[in-house]
């Protein structure tokens, strides 16, 4: 997955956010953090000297997300499960 559509695919899921069910306040700042984590990473691209950690975190967070989100939200956990896939494609 190149970056545009990585880019793409997070703007889809905001438009899911804005227009879809309610979320509980929890779940939705979960989210909102997390989509702003994947947002600054992708826009500063980790350089070499960074901890891969951080990015493993962030990926830990988007994994259990997705898995929160499959049962009640299976749209979010869909986009959520693309962007994985187009994060672990970069290699971050």
């Amino acid at each position: 997955m190149e970056k545009q559509q990585l880019h793409s695919t997070l703007a889809q899921l905001h438009e899911e956010l804005a227009k879809g069910p309610e979320l509980d306040a929890e779940s939705r700042s979960r989210l909102s953090q997390l989509l702003a984590d994947i947002q600054q990473v992708l826009q500063n691209e980790p350089a070499a000297e960074e901890s891969p950690d951080e990015d493993a975190s962030l990926t830990d967070r988007l994994q259990d997300a997705i898995i929160d989100f499959e049962a009640t939200y299976p749209r979010f956990s869909q986009l959520m499960g693309r962007i994985a896939d187009g994060l672990s494609q970069l290699g971050i």
